[in-house]
């Protein structure tokens, strides 16, 4: 899973455009915290996992995109 995680790192910080130093595999993305992703970026995040991990996130329960763990742990149990 640590491989997931790295990917998405990779993909918020190169194409959402976070800097790498503030993001850890736990740091919330979305709200008010030092991320502040919006849903035009979780749709991005959606469109990447599908494409790169042929696994469906729209409409998935937005506990699932709390940060990259919960992503990947998604990814983990639903490829």
């Amino acid at each position: 899973m640590s491989e997931i995680k790295a990917k998405l790192k990779d993909f918020i910080c190169s194409t959402l455009g976070v800097e790498e130093d503030v993001l850890e595999y736990d740091t919330e993305l979305f709200g008010d915290g030092p991320i502040g992703l919006d849903s035009v970026d979780s749709l991005e995040i959606i469109s990447f996992v599908d494409g790169e991990y042929g696994v469906e996130m729209t409409g998935v329960g937005k506990e699932h995109f709390v940060n990259i763990d919960a992503i990947a742990q998604y990814i983990d149990e639903n490829k």
